[in-house]
């Protein structure tokens, strides 16, 4: 048999991880969204003043009547870029201060950076890529725009000064230099250039600006720059999405809880024959047969149509003993035994239930049998097979239950009873006698009389019981139970039933019968009514788990 193939993850099932997640997701999100709303709101409000500079190319003093001179833009662009490193220096702090107090402000409270304005235009001069601004932040609106206006000032008064300074600096080597000339001298080309030289750099002491002047002064802002609340949410709420979606799939890696019937039947890779809901406590206390118990009510129908389908499963007739087991114990494999030996006793079957579960048996409390025989003394001789056979009376059932065994086995199928073979007392090695040649012989006798023969085996994952009946049986129809199994427990089972060497019939599902949208939504019980105006076959309410 291929191994199972395992099927990706479609855009349906991302849509469900969501869906199941959806609480948590809106939790994460609300609370995100709130966070960030509340300490954008408790922040104090900050606003921010603008003052620009725009850079002025100097005057040509070697040709003042024809405008200004020629600026090269990488000494544009390092000047600009100054301009916030200048304004970070004691000296420029300490001017700017001063500004403030003369205004009555005082010099703290604020912080001011200053950059390049990239691909601005000054209106006025048409010039692009020589504005620099001045940004001052504050909590208090007025303070904002002094620092910056003040800084601007500063920074002004600053290029002016060191500006003139350099000028001065210039005439007082030259006037020194002119002093050494004297008499015809003073006719020399040289000092004609000096003087010449003079008078130029007179012209531009008069002219000097510093090349910065203040474009655009700032205002008193209106509304703050931050905090805002409403686009902090926003933020907050696509984080808190994000961060959610990454929550519910992360959770979902670590839930290996099973959600959906379709969900078994794809890890396993087997049809679902039926769906069993879980039966409740209050019915558990009239007995686990619910088939004899409680015929007419929900788990009892669904037995019955669990018994239909195996026919379907069984059209040639070619299967007939059967070995049921489950991924662990206190699935329900046991009841699942016992109820579906009922119905189809009831159905006109003859029956045998083996109790191979030699560690823990059940199927003799079940029908209040005795125990002291059994599977064990048969498999090791002490016993024989009629002798351990214990049969099980239906009530009612017409001329069935005072036959004995070979009248029993020879009978039509209208002789509807089950023959029991319990476990026997619990021997120290339940592996090797399952697995025994005498054990195999026992089912090759049983096969010649039965119309089926349905063997209780350990759990698959627990011990290897399981598989050593799998040889030793027709088919064998799994069970799960959707509260006990888990996902990692269903994949290393489909890594098991595919190298069975008998034929898988299909899945048994135990599901929660009080939800109708739950993990039985894909199988509806109906309702009907007896003719006395009662209805019968009722849902039933909580959910026990036997074994």
């Amino acid at each position: 048999m291929p191994e199972p193939e395992q099927e990706g993850l479609t855009l349906r099932d991302y849509i469900n991880v969501l869906w199941r997640r959806k609480w948590i997701i809106l939790l994460v999100v609300v609370v995100a969204t709130a966070s960030a709303f509340y300490f954008s709101y408790r922040q104090a409000k900050v606003y921010e003043a603008n003052a620009d500079l725009i850079y002025e190319t100097p005057l040509d003093i070697s040709n003042p009547l024809t405008g200004q001179s020629y600026t090269d833009p990488n000494e544009r662009s390092l000047e600009l870029n100054s301009v916030g490193s200048v304004l970070a220096s004691p000296d420029m702090q300490s001017r700017a201060g001063k500004l403030l107090q003369a205004k009555g402000v005082t010099a703290t409270g604020f912080a001011v950076s200053a950059a390049p304005v990239q691909g601005t235009t000054a209106g006025a001069t048409g010039t692009s890529g020589n504005i620099a601004r001045i940004t001052a932040t504050s909590e208090d609106p007025q303070l904002a725009a002094a620092a910056a206006n003040s800084y601007a000032n500063a920074f002004i008064a600053w290029r002016h000064e060191r500006a003139l300074l350099q000028i001065k600096s210039g005439i007082d080597a030259l006037k020194k230099k002119l002093a050494g000339y004297q008499g015809p001298t003073q006719k020399s080309t040289e000092y004609l250039v000096m003087a010449q030289r003079l008078q130029d750099l007179q012209l531009l002491k008069a002219t000097a600006t510093g090349n910065f002047r203040l474009l655009v002064p700032a205002t008193v802002p209106e509304t703050p720059v931050s905090p805002k609340p409403l686009r902090s949410a926003i933020l907050g709420f696509g984080v808190g999405l994000f961060a959610a979606i990454g929550l519910a799939f992360l959770l979902e890696q670590f839930d290996t809880r099973l959600r959906h019937t379709d969900e078994v039947a794809r890890i396993l890779r087997r049809p679902i024959l039926g769906r069993i809901p879980r039966i409740s406590k209050k019915i558990l206390g009239e007995g686990p047969v619910v088939a004899l118990s409680q015929p007419d009510g929900q788990p009892a129908e669904a037995f019955r149509m669990l018994r239909t389908n195996l026919e379907f499963m069984r059209v040639d007739d070619d299967v007939k003993s059967l070995v049921i087991t489950s991924s662990a114990q206190g699935e329900g494999k046991s009841v699942c035994v016992a109820n579906l030996a009922v119905t189809l006793a009831m159905g006109g079957k003859k029956v045998f239930i083996v109790d191979a579960d030699l560690r823990r048996p059940r199927q003799h409390h079940y029908f209040g049998l005795e125990n002291a025989v059994g599977l064990s003394t048969v498999a090791t001789g002490q016993t024989s097979l009629d002798d351990a056979l214990q049969k099980v009376r239906l009530e009612p059932v017409t001329g069935a239950n005072d036959v004995d065994f070979e009248t029993w086995a020879r009978g039509s199928e209208s002789l509807s009873r089950i023959y029991v073979l319990t476990s026997g007392p619990l021997p120290p090695n339940p592996g090797e006698i399952v697995s025994s040649r005498r054990f195999a012989a026992v089912l090759e006798r049983l096969a010649k009389v039965a119309d089926v023969i349905l063997v209780d085996s350990p759990a698959m994952l627990a011990v290897g019981d399981a598989a050593a009946l799998a040889s030793l049986v027709d088919g064998l129809i799994y069970l799960v139970d959707m509260h006990v199994a888990t996902r990692p427990m269903l994949q290393q089972a489909a890594d098991q039933l595919v190298r069975l060497p008998c034929r898988s019939l299909g899945l048994v599902i135990r599901v929660d019968g009080s939800k109708s949208g739950g993990y039985s939504s894909s199988y509806r019980y109906y309702e009907y009514s007896d003719g006395s105006g009662k209805r019968r076959g009722q849902r039933s309410k909580g959910a026990g788990s036997p074994s």
